[in-house]
């Protein structure tokens, strides 16, 4: 078979398992463990973050139980769309009315090594970064076009040298100074969070701003347990409490 038939058949294989697993929701009639949470988390989160506030959960309700799967931000929709998920936490960029959606907007941050000279301003700007190796994610993500914009209104060369899937991959390279990054403050916290050594990078504010935005998602058609109901709550005060944990972050970078 040639690629492109490769390609067909995974999609076809994708299609049907989805469709089963329609089937096999409809002959259950929809009827959901109570007890049970259902969450579609886009990867960055799924690791750390969404564990983290279950383990919480359950010291509240410890006869919760949960089930979480991790696939794309698209993927995440589709999910909660079909009604099969409780609540979803992914990237904003499509719409459907089968999902309500309780949208923020945040500004990215750039990452740079913590000996950069860059790395005490209060901003940076694409000047600042004119021709410096870039590490970001993949060409069609938002964030990556968002610079091109950006970088071409000021008159300055994005030079991309590293595109990667995820933005855990572009880190060593980042402390290691052989790129910059731009990132979501949730992705950064991730990183302040989670690294063995987190002060190897530092994360300041981009002007102009990159915006990132993303949703807590809920199916529109399907009412939520109490319990799931209690989660959403949650899932919202946890991701402010962390936004504001990065903003006071960043506003104690020094000032050159």
């Amino acid at each position: 078979p040639v690629p492109e038939a490769r390609f067909l058949l995974g999609e076809a294989d994708e299609i049907l398992g989805r469709m089963s697993s329609l089937e096999r929701a409809l002959r259950e009639g929809g009827g959901f463990d109570a007890s049970q949470i259902r969450i579609a988390c886009m990867p960055i989160l799924s690791e750390f973050f969404m564990p983290r506030l279950m383990g919480r959960f359950i010291d509240t309700y410890p006869a919760n139980k949960f089930l979480m799967i991790a696939p794309s931000s698209l993927m995440v929709y589709e999910r909660i769309s079909a009604q099969q998920f409780d609540v979803g936490l992914a990237e904003l960029g499509w719409e459907s009315d089968l999902v309500k959606s309780d949208p923020l907007v945040v500004d990215c941050v750039c990452a740079l090594a913590a000996d950069d000279p860059l790395a005490n301003k209060p901003f940076v700007t694409p000047n600042d970064l004119d021709g410096r190796p870039c590490a970001t994610l993949l060409p069609e993500h938002f964030v990556p076009r968002r610079l091109r914009e950006i970088f071409s209104e000021a008159g300055a060369r994005l030079n991309v040298q590293f595109e990667m899937q995820n933005a855990a991959a572009q880190y060593p390279l980042i402390a290691e100074r052989y790129a910059f990054g731009v990132f979501s403050p949730l992705s950064a916290w991730i990183h302040k969070t989670t690294q063995q050594h987190p002060d190897a990078i530092r994360f300041i504010p981009m002007r102009p701003a990159v915006k990132y935005p993303f949703a807590i998602l809920t199916p529109a058609h399907r009412p939520l347990s109490r319990l799931a109901s209690a989660f959403v709550n949650a899932l919202r005060g946890e991701v402010n409490d962390v936004l504001k944990e990065m903003n006071a972050e960043i506003s104690t970078t020094p000032p050159t």
